[in-house]
């Protein structure tokens, strides 16, 4: 179901296109009041989509991202001097120069992803971690969306 852009509600029956310093938007009946009406839009008359037989599939796949941990130059450090190995030996290990291994230790370099992992397996510690974006699935877990009356603060 479409929403307002500046309120948030679900847009039933006539919705207006309206144009608020220079960008048109979809609105409910009472964020157009006022305002430069350039459309409008009947939903009442729209065919209704299909609903599916199961709820399960109306979640979201939860987008996943990968970081680096905080900290990860003391970790990597920590584990290779528990380890006994010095910055040369850790490099060749990891295919890497010392220098980005030295880099890495200080905090000046946050290392990729890739190379992460292959620290993660010769020091067998954890420096990548699964960040989960809940926000993605925020209108069936009963929150709201962001909407351009949220942010802007309107002159009249």
């Amino acid at each position: 179901m479409a929403k307002c852009e500046l309120c948030g509600r679900e847009l039933r029956g006539v919705a207006y296109r309206i144009r608020l310093e220079g960008a048109d938007l979809l609105v409910c009946p009472s964020c157009a009041r006022g305002r430069m009406i350039v459309g409008t839009v009947n939903f009442s008359k729209l065919q209704p989509s299909r609903q599916p037989r199961s709820t399960a599939r109306l979640r979201r796949k939860l987008e996943a991202e990968e970081v680096i941990v905080e900290g990860y130059g003391s970790l990597v450090r920590s584990a290779r001097e528990k380890m006994g190995l010095t910055r040369d030996m850790l490099a060749t290990m990891v295919g890497e120069k010392e220098s980005i291994i030295r880099r890495i230790e200080a905090g000046q370099l946050e290392p990729t992803i890739e190379l992460a992992r292959r620290l993660e397996k010769v020091l067998k510690i954890k420096l990548v971690e699964e960040v989960v974006d809940y926000g993605a699935g925020c209108e069936e877990a009963g929150g709201y969306d962001l909407t351009l009356g949220d942010v802007v603060e309107f002159k009249e």
